[in-house]
């Protein structure tokens, strides 16, 4: 598969609320391992924390909440995008508050040639995979060239999108002006959007790379800019827990809502690029 375009333009995910059901432990390791800052804009019953430039939330899962899978925890996918320069830096802000994922060689720093990118996981207490991801055709560094930790994030890179069935959620982004950016819908990943920001769509179930953690579905809420199909009209649902906000240019994007409780290298499966496009792992 050939090399997906690049993009030098800022990070356009401004804000993601996602769905967990250990509230308590995950707002622990954002706001005290990881040290974030508070963000405004919190779910009822959850928390926000500033990443970058963007706002990373999250919401309570509830047994009744849309798209909800009955008697289980949510599990989700946020990448954050670091200076491309300065990843070993950074993985150890991160490995400092929770251990990497090791690959099946022991290493855990994955090379992605494809995408012109390197990567290091972790998983949260309540079981959600976070990336750390250098983006080698966007170069960026903080301010103070003295900066660490969180201060080598420059915002939101990826957010997963569970579905049932990948095609037709691509195709949907597709008429809000979401591109295919990589990937094979018919194999259960696709990466759409652009460097800048992606929409990483997997179907339901399927296992996290580099992990085996599956991909279990909960609502999602996502704030982007500069989204040509999105207005300001309200929320445009996709997949089957999702919903696309047209993102505001102040605080990292309008506040998403909590669940609503009446509603409804080596290959990536979301998790991130893949070297021969991603075909489950």
């Amino acid at each position: 598969m050939p090399t997906p375009p690049s993009s030098v333009a800022p990070p356009r995910i401004r804000r993601v609320t996602l769905t967990t059901a250990a509230i308590e432990d995950e707002r622990a390791w954002w706001t005290g391992r990881l040290g974030l800052p508070a963000a405004p804009g919190a779910p009822e019953g959850g928390f926000a924390v500033r990443v970058g430039d963007g706002v990373v939330a999250f919401a309570p899962a509830t047994d009744t909440g849309r798209g909800h899978a009955p008697g289980q925890r949510p599990s989700h996918h946020v990448a954050l995008e670091v200076a491309e320069d300065r990843l070993v830096e950074a993985s150890e802000w991160l490995a400092a508050a929770s251990p990497l994922v090791p690959l099946e060689d022991g290493e855990t720093i994955v090379d992605f040639p494809a995408w012109s990118a390197h990567s290091v996981y972790t998983v949260s207490p309540a079981g959600h995979v976070v990336e750390l991801i250098a983006r080698h055709r966007r170069p960026w560094s903080p301010a103070d060239p003295a900066a660490r930790g969180a201060a080598l994030v420059r915002g939101i890179s990826e957010v997963g999108i569970t579905t049932p069935d990948v095609r037709q959620l691509v195709d949907r982004l597709a008429t809000l002006g979401e591109e295919l950016w990589f990937g094979d819908p018919d194999t259960g990943f696709a990466a759409v959007g652009d460097e800048s920001g992606l929409l990483i769509c997997v179907r339901e179930w399927r296992t996290w790379f580099p992990t085996d953690l599956p991909a279990v579905p909960g609502p999602v809420d996502i704030a982007l800019r500069d989204a040509p199909g999105l207005g300001t009209a309200g929320p445009v649902p996709v997949g089957s827990a999702t919903e696309l906000f047209a993102a505001a240019d102040d605080d990292g994007g309008r506040p998403a809502p909590a669940a609503d409780p009446e509603g409804d290298g080596p290959e990536r499966n979301g998790g991130g690029p893949g070297d021969a496009g991603p075909d489950g792992d």
